[in-house]
């Protein structure tokens, strides 16, 4: 008898635990990218990126923990579609269509070309890509020319070379520096960012603007129930910060400044 109180006892506490840590779960959001600073940066540091630190404040005020998590971009982007995290980092509409969306933008971002410093080729049109090898990043979404160009010239190396995995940007700078491709495609910010953190900034220049800013967000999960909910607080978490300067002095620690302004 008195082992049958012990087992029921156990099993009693094992599901109280277990139902706490769902309803801990219940509050948690999960948010995931590869590493694009300065939009996010290196989880637990203490410039995780401002896209990140914005979510995270806005969340916390709900009552909500964000958990930021570094993944290959095309695995954040299955795990959302999946539900296994909540959401992206840092997509345009286009790169997920299916996602849910708040109606306010956490960044305009562009893409550049940038080459060694003494090379003479800069970008004319989409023609101009024929004669360079060009580094990408696997399933980004550029814009519909560039992303044809990629597809119809994905096999040959000597004009696509694609890069995947947590620091691709990283990878593709060492390739144009050693010589092995001519060239990559970056957004500024996120370029500037990551070659001077590599002391390298001074060997590299831009060869012209790709793609102009657009709109980029942090999407949310069309199989996570309250994405609309989540999205929703995101909007109204970011006007507020831009009325009271929160926004202005999150930005700054980046030296970075307000895109609307």
């Amino acid at each position: 008898m008195q082992k049958q109180i012990i087992i029921l006892l156990t099993i009693s506490l094992f599901l109280f635990g277990a139902a706490a840590a769902d309803a801990a779960d219940a509050n948690r959001i999960i948010i995931a990218a590869d590493n694009w600073c300065p939009f996010n940066c290196t989880p637990d540091s203490q410039k995780p990126g401002y896209m990140v630190e914005v979510a995270k404040e806005i969340f916390e005020q709900k009552g909500y923990t964000l958990e930021y998590q570094i993944l290959p971009w095309a695995r954040a982007l299955s795990h959302a579609r999946k539900g296994i995290i909540h959401g992206v980092i840092g997509p345009y509409i286009e790169d997920a269509p299916d996602f849910v969306f708040p109606e306010q933008e956490l960044a305009m971002i562009g893409f550049s070309i940038f080459v060694e410093k003494n090379t003479d080729w800069v970008y004319d049109g989409i023609q101009s890509l024929s004669l360079i090898s060009l580094g990408v990043i696997n399933d980004y979404a550029y814009n519909d020319k560039i992303d044809n160009y990629i597809l119809e010239n994905m096999g040959e190396f000597n004009k696509i070379q694609i890069s995947s995995g947590e620091v691709p940007l990283k990878r593709n700078i060492k390739k144009v520096l050693a010589g092995r491709m001519d060239a990559l495609l970056e957004s500024p910010p996120v370029f500037l960012y990551t070659a001077a953190e590599m002391g390298v900034k001074d060997q590299l220049k831009s060869a012209g603007q790709v793609v102009a800013p657009k709109k980029a967000y942090i999407g949310f999960s069309p199989r996570i129930p309250d994405a609309k909910k989540y999205a929703a607080w995101l909007s109204q978490g970011i006007e507020e910060m831009r009325k009271s300067g929160r926004l202005d002095e999150i930005l700054g620690r980046y030296n970075l400044k307000d895109w609307r302004r």
